[in-house]
Parts: structure tokens; C-alpha cells; sequence
């Protein structure tokens, strides 16, 4: 004796379709819904952003959901629209998610060489024509490294003579601790 649904497909059809929307209809739904909340919870929220010409500097703090102290901020470079530096931690925030005043974006009177400042002070530095960024990954910082930050530390002052570094302070006691250690 043949089932109903082998003498009419329009039946086998519907329950098809009805078994689609009943079961794995909503689990498609559920799954790229979990997809974009824990892509927004794991993304990182942008602080600032600064148009210097046809260049763009962001600035994030790690997402809600994502932070863990101590915190890190991290800069990113656009040029033309395109990424030329792609989202890198230049600073850690302690046990906060993000500072409590804006970061300022200081340039030298060229606008070759810009920094992010936070109080007035220097966080990060970064020179467009040779693409150097202070600090390094990381914060290792070697004798070459430290020098070529201070040269531009003071070609930014020439511009913005308020400005204050204790991470480059705090940089030079390293090395010279280190120097003194290896001798």
C-alpha cells in the first residue's frame, strides 16, 4: 500500500519545506546572529581618528567584552583609504579600558612627523617618509631606536613646545642601566 506522500509530491514537497522553517531555519538564523555579536563584542572601539591630508590615523581601545588589564591602545594608519599600518598596540592603559582625556594629534610644522598625545604627553610618534614608528613592537627599545626618537622629538617641539616624553625619559634610564650591567 503506497503513503500519501508517495502518491502526491505536492504533500512530500510541503513537508519538506515545513521541516526547513520548523528546524534548520532558525538555527541558520541563530548561528550568524552569535556570528555578528561576538564580532562586535570582540572588536576593538575606536577613540579617535585624525585626517592629516590624504592620510588617516585611528585610534582603538580594546571592546568591552575583550578587555582584560591591563588594557592596550593601539593606533592605525590609512593612506589613500588603504591600510599602510594595520591596527598595532602602542601603549598599555593600566587597569582602565580607556583614558580618561583625548588623545591630540601634534605635527611638526611640515607635517612629515605626527604624534599622538595624551595630556601632553607623547604616546606615539610616527614619520611618513621613512614609515619609523616610536615605540617599537613591543617597547624594545635599542640605543639607534631611542636616538631617532629624540631627533623627532625635538623637530615636533619646534611646533608644539609644551610637549613632554617620560616614556623616552624612562627609556634612556633603561639603556643606561643595561649599558652599565654589560660592563
Amino acid at each position: 500500500m503506497a503513503t500519501v506522500t508517495e502518491r502526491n509530491p505536492q504533500v512530500l514537497s510541503k513537508r519538506l519545506l515545513k521541516g526547513f522553517v520548523v528546524y534548520l531555519l532558525p538555527g541558520i538564523v541563530l548561528a550568524f546572529a552569535l556570528i555578528l555579536v561576538l564580532g562586535y563584542l570582540w572588536s576593538h572601539e575606536q577613540l579617535a581618528s585624525f585626517q592629516i591630508g590624504h592620510r588617516t590615523i585611528n585610534v582603538y581601545a580594546e571592546g568591552d567584552f575583550h578587555y582584560e588589564p591591563p588594557g592596550y591602545i593601539y593606533f592605525e594608519l590609512k593612506q589613500w583609504g588603504q591600510t599602510q599600518i594595520p591596527q598595532r598596540r602602542f601603549m598599555g592603559i593600566g587597569p582602565e579600558r580607556k583614558p580618561s582625556q583625548d588623545f591630540k594629534l601634534i605635527t611638526t610644522i611640515d607635517e612629515e612627523t605626527v604624534a599622538l598625545v595624551l595630556n601632553n604627553e607623547v604616546q606615539m610618534i610616527h614619520e611618513f617618509s621613512s614609515g619609523y614608528t616610536w615605540p617599537g613592537p613591543y617597547a624594545n627599545v635599542t640605543e639607534p631606536q631611542w636616538q631617532i626618537a629624540e631627533m623627532l622629538l625635538q623637530r615636533l617641539r619646534v611646533a608644539n613646545p609644551e610637549i613632554k616624553c617620560p616614556r623616552q625619559d624612562w627609556y634612556r634610564k633603561e639603556l643606561d642601566r643595561q649599558q652599565a650591567h654589560d660592563r
